[in-house]
């Protein structure tokens, strides 16, 4: 798979035999983190690695890691002397691994510090990077800890924009080659808590994060797809910046004056991801009302509904859905006094008439309202 990645596995000796990596750590499991985000070990006693644990590096925008305690028992179900190999994701998402014993006495606690000892240096996030460098022996369980807010490669949430359909955010990450190898894997998802100046996101925001990663992982070839809530408080100190989480209340933009104005309607501030159902219709009714401003008989307006290109997505599924959020829009028009009458075109163009470049930029995800007067 063409990925950038630094793989790398220290401890004082390594064996690997009959499939299963073996490595010999200090007798607690003990691992530090450095400042270039490298893990690494002293060992007395043998740890037979059975699953693999990725985090993405923490910020100050994140909360930091508590280990739930299900998982913890999943852990101590491992059996002593049995552990994961510990795979960090730096900001830059570059990876280093390292065998960790969580089996054994309160070793869940004490790995959870050193996971919160790692802290990003460079400014980014990139869980799918961590999950396609774990190397466990084939079918062993995996537990991510991440916000899951990755702010590169192919789940870049910057660009999904809480909008690109889920089916089609898999078919484009399958397309790049960028699936990781999860065949037979339960894999869990433990989503950090934000923190800092990170938005929370809203209820149908964590339903799109989750049915982005589900659907990644399970076309990864995951077996089974769990996640949970983080419960961390106190924030951490890396340098990872906020990811944009739409807001309706804010974002309805209007340019031009005279004869001619617009309003641009940022879709993922709107709807529901790949609907045309609003999220909160009554803040998009105020947004859009004071956008309106004054409209007489001979004021024509035109409804044109966008999408951003995607690579691997369904053109004509992109019309008909820009075609229904036009259609939505030029409803809520009316509900803010616009006569229907003035309502001249309502239009669906998916990606054939981008509003900025390139193609594929979220801005290209809205709704533009034109009004011109001629009296």
């Amino acid at each position: 798979m063409d990925r950038r990645r630094l793989l790398s596995i220290r401890s004082l000796g390594t064996a690997l035999a009959a499939g299963v990596l073996t490595t010999v750590v200090a007798a607690c499991g003990s691992s530090t983190t450095g400042d270039s985000g490298s893990a690494t070990s002293s060992s007395s006693a043998p740890v037979t690695v059975a699953g693999s644990v990725v985090s993405t590096a923490g910020s100050s925008n994140e909360a930091q890691i508590v280990v739930p305690d299900v998982i913890a028992a999943e852990w101590s179900a491992l059996g002593s002397g049995n552990g994961v190999e510990w795979v960090a994701v730096a900001g830059d998402g570059t990876t280093t691994t390292a065998p960790v014993a969580v089996a054994d006495g309160d070793a869940a606690t004490a790995f959870a510090a050193k996971l919160n000892a790692h802290q990003a240096e460079q400014p980014g996030r990139d869980a799918l990077a961590g999950l396609d460098a774990i190397a466990s022996p084939a079918g062993a369980p995996v537990w991510v800890f991440s916000p899951l807010l990755d702010t590169a490669g192919a789940l870049d949430m910057n660009q999904l924009a809480f909008d690109q359909s889920p089916p089609d955010v898999v078919t484009a990450v399958t397309a790049a080659g960028a699936l990781p190898n999860l065949t037979g894997r339960d894999v869990n998802f433990v989503v950090t808590p934000v923190a800092g100046q990170q938005n929370a996101l809203s209820d149908a925001q964590v339903g799109y994060q989750h049915a982005i990663w589900e659907g990644v992982a399970t076309a990864a070839g995951a077996s089974k797809v769990t996640f949970y809530d983080g419960t961390g408080t106190g924030a951490g100190t890396g340098t990872i910046p906020v990811v944009a989480t739409p807001d309706p209340s804010d974002k309805i933009s209007s340019e031009g004056s005279g004869p001619t104005r617009t309003c641009t309607l940022p879709t993922p501030a709107l709807f529901l991801p790949n609907e045309a159902t609003l999220i909160d219709k009554q803040a998009t009714l105020t947004a859009l009302g004071d956008c309106v401003g004054t409209v007489d008989p001979t004021t024509k307006i035109t409804v044109q509904g966008h999408t951003a290109a995607v690579g691997g997505g369904d053109p004509q599924g992109a019309v008909d859905l820009s075609t229904q959020r036009a259609t939505e829009v030029a409803a809520l028009l009316q509900e803010v006094g616009v006569p229907g009458e003035n309502i001249t075109s309502v239009t669906g163009l998916g990606d054939s008439a981008p509003l900025v470049q390139p193609a594929s930029d979220p801005g290209n995800r809205a709704v533009v309202v034109t009004f011109t007067t001629t009296g």
